[in-house]
């Protein structure tokens, strides 16, 4: 800030005014003198001048007069050492006078001597403390001295009393920019800017606060007018490119980028942005450079391998993305952006295991965020954690409606749907097959898989129909052609006792249904299941319930039905009754490890896991490599908070599973408890 020294007229108009009462004392040769050096000091003639003070101080060498003239002409020529001298003299004569004291207090501003000449300014106002100008001296010395609070109460001070100063006000709006109030500068400097458009000058503070309060259009306009006047200033020429590219317009700042650097070239700080700029503007190879320039000077800048990242990935140079996303995030791991970019990557390399670490980081920061949740669950398909996968496309397909999510999800129950079949999970697996077949009925993997099941759960009707359906939709499928006739022989004398004249019991969506079963309708069990198992895949889940509980009345040990039954009471929510026909099945069938398992499932999200718990071990004792039952226990221990157990079983369930996608889930899982 340049400060504006505007007491120099007004002091001589005062000095003049003191001269008056000293005028007795001087003698006339001595006024003659004086009069005649006034003439030459109007002359510019200040050595001459100064020489004739001194003829009429030998003559007359106790006015204060002549000490204040001569020191006001060494102050001219710039001999302040001799200026200070006379003041001093000058103050032993008239030990009162404010204006001597203010004269002595701008010579020790202008040399640097901020404390003495605050010690001088503070005696005049002692003096006087009515001379409003006096403030301004003292806002100005202040503000010298960094003494930010006390420069702003007295440039007020002076603006009560003078509210027209332009220079006031804009020192004023200096010294709110010094002490980092750009907003209070702001509004300073636009009313001054406002009144004395064509006097205003101090548009470089100006254009600059309004950079710092991100009104970066005006001081695009500001900084210009400060380009013209200081075309050289490289601030100035820094913060114009910086208001240009956050206003899109990224070809002016180019330019002005430029200017700069051919101004000073060693400018690496502003490299950065200046990378910003080139990446946005698509000159990729150029970004790269400034920023492996800008990150050799600040190596610990985790913004721009970021930014370096993201530059190598709009180039799909995957690998070196991946290596400068890790350096930023190795320095700085607190950044969610960060976190996302290497989880993208890490899914892109197919290196799942990591995907899913950073995707459960961002998630941690960002729980509802769609695209990441979608992500998720794709990288959890990857590693065939179907059940995870499942949940999670669910969830996201309950929100929001999205065909590659429901054609994931599809795929992930079939897929699921087999690996339950191969562990002879047929219960389960008929719901999973069922649900695929929801979601996308043309696809005969679904019915085949769905026939299979319910071969081995002896319902044999439906079955063959599925198995039909499977070869109509995939008549070239030499497995599907092969299975039917070999299905068809093996269940020869069952399927001649069956009446298959009624329309096949195919799973497929049925687009009428009532709402509530007809009460005076008689069902036949066939029916009943079919109604049933539509109602469920139209989500119309009661209603599902009340025809697999009237199918459970023809046949009471349907051990299948009675599953469903309870599935969709815990699906339903409705744990109580969940629970219910578990123990039913149960009942049935003491060692049915499915009902066991759900049940504990069910438990377990009541968060009673003392008893979740000891579902599951029922579970391990009767079928010790149900490896679910392992993972399960691990899972109520964590939550239990009983770390040393949970791990136990963790390593337990890794014993059994050989699936080499699953075994690394789990041991990312047991790594994150052993920290």
């Amino acid at each position: 800030m340049k400060i504006k020294k505007i007491y120099i007229s007004l002091l001589a108009v005062l000095v003049s005014l003191s001269a008056i009462k000293v005028n007795a004392k001087m003698t006339k040769e001595a006024h003659a003198l004086y009069q005649q050096a006034c003439n030459y000091e109007y002359k510019s003639d200040y050595n001459t001048a100064i020489n004739i003070i001194q003829k009429a101080i030998a003559i007359n060498g106790d006015d204060a007069m002549l000490y204040t003239k001569i020191a006001g002409l060494y102050s001219d020529i710039g001999d302040y050492e001799e200026a200070l001298g006379a003041y001093k003299k000058a103050i032993k004569l008239r030990p009162n006078d404010a204006f001597i004291y203010i004269s002595i207090g701008n010579i020790l501003q202008t040399l640097g001597d901020y404390e003495n000449a605050y010690n001088a300014f503070m005696q005049a106002h002692q003096i006087y403390p009515e001379y409003k100008y006096n403030y301004l001296n003292l806002a100005n010395i202040e503000y010298f001295r960094k003494n930010y609070k006390n420069a702003i109460e007295n440039y007020n001070t002076f603006l009560s009393a003078y509210p027209e100063h332009q220079e006031a006000s804009e020192n004023l709006a200096n010294v709110y920019y010094a002490s980092n109030q750009p907003d209070k500068a702001c509004d300073i400097f636009a009313n001054v800017y406002k009144k004395y458009p064509t006097a205003f000058k101090d548009y470089t503070n100006y254009g600059m606060a309004l950079f710092d309060t991100k009104q970066y259009q005006a001081a695009a306009e500001i900084l210009e007018k400060a380009m013209q006047n200081e075309p050289e200033n490289e601030a100035v020429l820094a913060k114009l490119a910086l208001s240009y590219q956050n206003i899109d317009e990224n070809d002016k700042a180019l330019a002005v980028y430029k200017k700069v650097f051919e101004l000073n070239p060693k400018l690496v700080a502003l490299k950065f942005d200046y990378a910003n700029l080139l990446g946005n503007m698509d000159k990729n190879e150029e970004a790269i450079e400034q920023y492996k320039e800008y990150l050799t000077a600040y190596p610990d800048d985790a913004n721009a391998y970021r930014n370096l990242g993201l530059v190598y990935k709009k180039l799909n140079n995957n690998d070196l993305a991946l290596f400068n996303f890790e350096k930023s995030y190795s320095k700085d791991s607190s950044n969610v952006e960060t976190k996302k970019e290497l989880a993208l990557c890490y899914h892109k390399k197919q290196d799942y295991t990591n995907a899913l670490k950073y995707y459960d980081f961002v998630l941690k920061t960002e729980p509802d965020n769609y695209e990441l949740l979608a992500n998720k669950a794709l990288t959890l398909h990857a590693m065939d954690n179907y059940v995870a996968a499942i949940e999670i496309y669910k969830e996201l397909l309950d929100k929001q409606p999205n065909d590659r999510l429901k054609q994931n999800l599809a795929a992930a129950s079939i897929t699921y749907g087999y690996d339950l079949y191969e562990k002879q999970d047929y219960g389960q697996a008929i719901l999973y097959f069922e649900d695929a077949i929801e979601l996308n009925n043309k696809e005969a993997s679904a019915y085949f898989g769905y026939a299979q099941a319910n071969e081995k759960m002896g319902c044999i009707e439906t079955a063959l129909v599925n198995y039909e359906k499977a070869v109509s939709l995939a008549p070239s499928n030499i497995e599907y052609n092969t299975a039917l006739k070999e299905f068809k022989t093996r269940n020869k004398n069952l399927l001649e006792k069956a009446s298959l004249e009624t329309e096949p019991d195919v799973i497929t969506p049925v687009i009428t249904n009532p709402e509530q079963p007809e009460q005076e309708q008689v069902l036949s069990y066939d029916e009943l299941i079919k109604n049933g198992d539509t109602a469920y895949k139209e989500q119309k889940y009661t209603v599902a319930i009340d025809y697999y509980t009237k199918a459970v009345i023809f046949k009471p040990d349907d051990k299948v039905t009675m599953l469903k039954i309870a599935n969709t009471y815990k699906l339903l929510g409705n744990n109580a009754k969940a629970i219910s026909f578990y123990d039913k099945l149960l009942t049935l069938e003491p060692n049915n490890t499915d009902a066991i398992f759900n049940k504990g499932l069910v438990l377990a999200s009541q968060k009673n896991y003392d008893d979740a718990i000891k579902s599951f071990e029922s579970v391990i004792q009767l079928s010790p490599e149900y490896p679910y039952a392992y993972y399960s226990l691990g899972m109520a221990y964590e939550q239990k908070e009983d770390i040393d157990k949970a791990l136990e079983y963790y390593y337990l369930y890794a014993g059994i599973e050989k699936d080499e996608k699953m075994l690394n889930v789990v041991n990312q899982k047991i790594k994150q408890l052993e920290k």
